[in-house]
């Protein structure tokens, strides 16, 4: 949790913050889902299942709404200290733009 309470307040907190939520959920809910398997309680486990998937579910939307986030066209798309770069592609992919930070001086 420390990553809600400093690491993620800089740049994309919002999906850095659902991310670290994701991951307590995951782990929390695979313990639980574990717990309730070893010791045949069929109610825990399915909880733990439940929060692992939900889990899951917030870190892969976190991934999306990061990559949706960083997308951009011209640099005013762009957080001020950021430019958008035309990220290369392979041969016969459509190359991409994203904001990244501006070479320092």
């Amino acid at each position: 949790m420390g990553c809600l309470v400093g690491g993620c307040a800089g740049g994309h907190a919002g999906p850095k913050a659902l991310a670290a939520v994701g991951a307590v959920l995951l782990v929390g809910g695979g313990t639980t889902w574990i717990v309730g398997e070893r010791q045949n309680h069929s109610a825990t486990a399915n909880l733990g299942l439940v929060t692992t998937a939900v889990g899951a579910a917030a870190v892969i939307g976190a991934a999306a709404w990061l990559a949706g986030s960083v997308a951009c066209q011209e640099d005013p798309d762009c957080p001020r200290g950021e430019e958008c770069k035309e990220i290369p592609a392979l041969p016969g992919r459509v190359p991409y733009k994203q904001c990244m930070r501006r070479p320092g001086p």
